[in-house]
């Protein structure tokens, strides 16, 4: 039985099929309906391909596990997954009626709209916090898997899909074929091009996003794969306002952050990138920094710096075997390394304890400036800096969380 045989009207478990939404080489798409409650949902199946789909089958029920663990509003949800009669898997997912961001991005011109951007870069930074927070990188972040829902009224929701290649922290079972790194070119890490994808490597992602929501253009042109893969691993892209005139010198800044070629160089967690954002946001409306002091990034990195030593994670590039791709691979895989040995959580540290990115030299957004200047009227010690800004869990994967896979795909009710 082949996918093509699933005709509009069969059953897949309670759901009924009502038509095909897409194909692709491993498999297909297709909206269903629930027999008693109506309610619409896709289901994506898989074909058969011997050893492949044997691997790919894996692959699609540890996605469902992936997303099962993660559970946030900015990530597609998995209602039910299983095996059809002849043993292939399928998973019943939420129905997402909008466009993907290349979608948006492809019927733009010359970038999105500077609110859109933002909007959208937040929406995606608060779906990768509460990914690595659950221990599941994504690995294939991708403007065609972020996917823009629909609303009512205002901005669109933004949604992570396709978590099929997704890692969490602590499995170590290969799900690769040999030679297969993988991956879109396009969005990838140096460290992940060599095949030890981190956290970190996401938020590289995010900013080849960023580069590309704001210009209409990837931040290296597609081309020649060799070309580039070395522009990945050792080209500097020129700066955003180069090509985007409008942008905020605070904002191309923290693009060039997310970046940056090593991955301890930039944001150690999604929460302290989005954090960030939202202070460059600021300088978007014209609130910039202090002329005179150090830059508005040189702040940001040293407040990562001590947050980062506060909190006790030490980013480093972990070896870990890359998963299997539906894909054809662009590049070889580098060797496949052990997986390192499992450490316990370090406790993160206390709101209060954490610092702040407005210490010393201070980003003088209008609503500080109000906070400090009520501080000095009712406290006698000037040099106490106003409270730190909440931050929660860091990255997972550079603190060696250990996060043990469930046991099974829970069944939401």
């Amino acid at each position: 039985m082949t996918v093509e045989l699933l005709r509009v009207g069969s059953t897949i478990g309670d759901h009924r099929i009502v038509k095909k939404l897409g194909e692709g080489a491993m498999g297909a798409v297709f909206e269903g309906v629930h027999g008693l409650i109506g309610k619409r949902v896709a289901i994506k199946v898989l074909k058969n391909h011997g050893e492949e789909g044997r691997i790919a089958a894996k692959r699609l029920l540890e996605e469902a596990r992936a997303v099962n663990a993660i559970d946030h509003k900015g990530v597609i949800d998995i209602f039910d997954a299983g095996l059809l009669a002849d043993g292939r898997p399928y998973l019943v997912m939420e129905l997402l009626v909008g466009r993907s961001l290349h979608e948006e991005v492809k019927r733009s011109k010359g970038g999105l709209p500077m609110r859109l951007v933002l909007h959208v870069l937040k929406g995606v930074l608060e779906g990768l916090q509460a990914a690595h927070g659950a221990g599941v990188i994504h690995r294939d972040l991708k403007a065609s898997n972020v996917f823009l829902v629909d609303q009512p009224q205002g901005m669109p929701l933004v949604k992570l899909v396709d978590f099929g290649i997704a890692r969490r922290v602590g499995r170590s079972e290969v799900l690769t074929m040999p030679s297969m790194t993988v991956g879109s070119m396009g969005f990838m890490a140096p460290e992940h091009i060599a095949g030890r994808p981190v956290a970190a490597s996401d938020l590289y992602a995010v900013g080849c996003l960023a580069w590309l929501m704001l210009t209409g253009r990837p931040v290296f042109p597609y081309g020649n794969p060799g070309v580039l893969v070395q522009q990945h691993l050792e080209e500097t892209p020129p700066p955003v306002g180069s090509v985007r005139k409008e942008t905020s010198p605070e904002l191309d800044a923290w693009v060039g952050w997310l970046l940056e070629k090593r991955a301890e160089d930039r944001p150690h967690s999604a929460e302290v990138a989005l954090l960030v954002l939202h202070e460059a946001e600021l300088a978007v409306d014209g609130i910039r920094t202090a002329p005179g002091g150090p830059s508005f990034i040189d702040l940001a990195k040293d407040y990562d710096a001590r947050a980062r030593e506060q909190s006790g994670v030490r980013q480093q590039v972990t070896d870990v075997s890359p998963a299997y791709s539906p894909e054809p691979p662009i590049i070889a895989a580098p060797v496949i390394a052990p997986p390192r040995p499992r450490q316990k959580l370090k406790s993160a540290p206390k709101p209060s304890e954490l610092p702040s990115l407005s210490r010393g030299p201070r980003v003088l957004t209008a609503s500080r400036r109000k906070q400090e200047s009520r501080a000095d009227e009712t406290s006698d010690d000037d040099t106490v800096p106003p409270a730190a800004p909440p931050l929660g869990a860091f990255d997972s994967d550079t603190t060696g969380t250990v996060i043990e896979p469930p046991s099974g795909v829970r069944r939401k009710r």
